[in-house]
């Protein structure tokens, strides 16, 4: 009796407990429903492909469908979608002695000619006493390409009395000629709430005390595979004995405590550099291997995810307060990052070293760009609009109270385009300057003496009573100037508004522009008129002034008469209005303004014809030449 109790065989939980029946699948319903039925309606394909991960149940669904084609219980001489398990067909198939069903490992049968002595040339003789020959392929997409070949036409038209059932874990490398040839059952993960719920029934039928805790725990290590998840419960049961809890399998599977996988998610999340250390010094200092860890924090992120998200349960203690100030697209990309620190770890010499390293970059790296953002609406909303100010310095602005002079209650200003502010002067331009002899009171001053300038009365009066600044005369017209200026600036992208703006003049008034067109633009006033609101909006959203704009006629420029040779001249313009091409303020108490350049040109003779448009006449005005025919 001693020597019986020795001798006798320890069996695994995996092979103690295989399912012998189609109800006892777990996680593969819709596949055992689909079978039953086919058996049910005599409705038997001749191949069948079983794809999916390891541990999932296809060997096992395969023999039992060998069990249901070739079952002699059920007393009736046809297959059945419940099979006894006692009649020898069922005995010997589950012990992989059955002399009709071949179970064949392609692995380690890849070559053509032991394809061709297994299969080929046995399909067609008939069963020694079954009722199907049934042929399991095991990992077939490790046939060779010759294999499957010799295999393709066998598949395709068998004797009536064969059924091939093919497994494998790779469907994308098996030929699709031989896909096409089967009927395909895709067979899916065991989700954790399954093998949880199927290793607590074992449990109970072990009478072994196992805690829901350690269950889940198992299951989510198995990796949706439910023959791995019977392994670690053996090797749970050979290192704790009958009570199986929490720690003990955390310990015997060398999983990092939840307190130190939260304080690594923790560091990460806050950017906290010392406290990331010190939890790689705790993992050097307890001796846990580094790619468990790593492996531990990627799965405790992508719950955290979830977590955020809404779905799942809490996975650490503490994991609330850290998504209260992240957003989950932020966790996702950490647990991206590490992902691929765990490939990298694999081949590293110092795993430990390479994944704090690692870590370190994926932290410096990931940045919550969703969170910013909604962290600046938030503040846009609550600290209300922000107002621009008025695009001149307040001193420059004329006081509420004060009145400008009379005689600068308007200013024309020609534009051309815009220009820069630092050079007014060098850039500026007229529309159609001429050049005459200077006249005696405003003759130019000797280059080695400072220019003269005799102010106006009226301008004499001004200086005397403020500085330029205070003046309200000037910085009116240079403040309608700059405005003027960033309006161009501002339409640039906008070509009508920019085109009407750049060839029209303007006359500046109190709260009041009068945009007008020379001879020839006429055609700019029906633009202009549908433009005017946007300008008066630009205007108040740069300045903050409300200005108004209304439509006029364009100032008639006055000039000198020409002399008999058609010397260029200047003209001479009225006392106190000021005149502003593209590139500055020009008036006519300024020296460069009444300046005489004659002397410096040499005017040359020139006809013009009669015939000669008033374009080209105008260009000779300005440019001395002669027209050739």
């Amino acid at each position: 009796m001693e020597n019986t109790e020795a001798t006798t065989q320890y069996v695994s939980l995996a092979n103690k407990y295989r399912p012998q029946k189609f109800e006892d699948m777990v996680g593969q319903e819709s596949i055992s429903k689909t079978l039953r039925n086919a058996l049910t309606s005599g409705r038997i394909a001749h191949a069948y492909l079983f794809y999916g991960p390891r541990g999932c149940g296809k060997t096992t669904t395969a023999r039992i469908l060998a069990k249901a084609l070739n079952c002699t219980g059920s007393g009736a001489d046809k297959p059945t979608a419940e099979p006894c398990g006692k009649c020898p067909q069922c005995l010997e198939i589950a012990q992989s002695a059955d002399l009709d069903v071949l179970e064949l490992d392609a692995a380690s049968n890849t070559q053509v000619e032991k394809v061709r002595e297994a299969i080929i040339d046995t399909v067609a003789l008939a069963s020694t006493r079954d009722r199907f020959k049934v042929f399991i392929l095991d990992e077939v997409h490790m046939l060779s390409t010759s294999s499957f070949n010799a295999l393709l036409k066998t598949i395709e038209e068998p004797p009536a009395h064969v059924v091939f059932i093919l497994a494998t874990t790779e469907k994308h490398k098996v030929p699709a000629t031989i896909v096409s040839r089967c009927q395909t059952f895709r067979f899916r993960p065991i989700t954790t709430e399954e093998i949880t719920t199927h290793l607590l029934d074992l449990a109970g039928a072990e009478n072994i005390d196992l805690t829901p805790g350690a269950a889940k725990i198992i299951a989510k290590n198995a990796g949706g595979a439910m023959r791995d998840a019977l392994t670690l419960m053996d090797r749970a049961i050979a290192y704790s004995g009958n009570k199986i809890d929490e720690k003990l399998v955390g310990e015997m599977l060398g999983l990092t405590p939840d307190e130190l996988i939260g304080q690594a998610v923790r560091a990460l999340v806050q950017k906290d550099n010392a406290a990331l250390h010190q939890v790689f010094d705790t993992l050097n200092a307890e001796g846990f291997d580094a790619n468990s860890f790593l492996k531990d924090l990627k799965n405790a992120l992508g719950d955290l995810f979830y977590f955020a998200l809404g779905q799942g349960a809490e996975p650490f203690a503490g994991a609330k307060q850290i998504i209260e100030g992240v957003s989950p697209g932020f966790l996702a990309q950490i647990s991206r990052k590490t992902n691929k620190i765990i490939e990298e770890v694999k081949f590293s010499d110092n795993a430990l070293i390479s994944a704090e390293v690692g870590m370190f970059t994926v932290m410096d790296s990931c940045l919550d760009i969703e969170g910013f953002v909604r962290r600046l609406e938030a503040l846009e909303r609550g600290g209300g609009a922000v107002s621009s100010g008025p695009s001149v310095p307040p001193a420059r602005q004329t006081p509420p109270a004060q009145k400008p002079a009379p005689r600068a209650a308007s200013s024309v200003l020609k534009v051309s385009a815009p220009a820069p502010a630092e050079k007014p002067l060098a850039s500026a331009s007229f529309e159609k300057p001429s050049f005459a002899k200077p006249a005696p009171q405003a003759a130019a001053p000797e280059p080695a003496v400072k220019p003269a300038f005799t102010p106006t009365p009226s301008a004499e009066k001004i200086a005397s009573a403020a500085p330029l600044d205070d003046a309200p005369v000037l910085n009116t017209a240079i403040s309608n100037r700059q405005l003027w200026d960033k309006m161009l600036k501002h339409f640039e992208k906008s070509p009508f508004v920019y085109d009407v703006m750049t060839n029209c003049s303007v006359t500046f008034g109190e709260g009041e522009w009068t945009l007008g067109f020379p001879a020839g633009k006429e055609f700019y006033q029906i633009p202009a008129q549908n433009k005017l609101a946007d300008l008066e909006a630009a205007a108040k959203q740069i300045s903050g002034r409300v200005i108004k704009f209304k439509l006029g006629t364009a100032p008639a420029a006055t000039s000198a008469p020409a002399p008999a040779k058609r010397a260029p001249s200047r003209a001479s313009k009225p006392s106190g209005v000021k005149t502003a091409a593209a590139g500055g303020i020009l008036s006519d108490e300024e020296p460069f303004a009444t300046g005489n350049f004659a002397a410096d040109i040499e005017p040359s003779s020139y006809t013009v014809a009669q015939d000669t448009p008033e374009e080209l006449k105008e260009i000779l005005e300005v440019i001395p030449g002669e027209l050739l025919a």
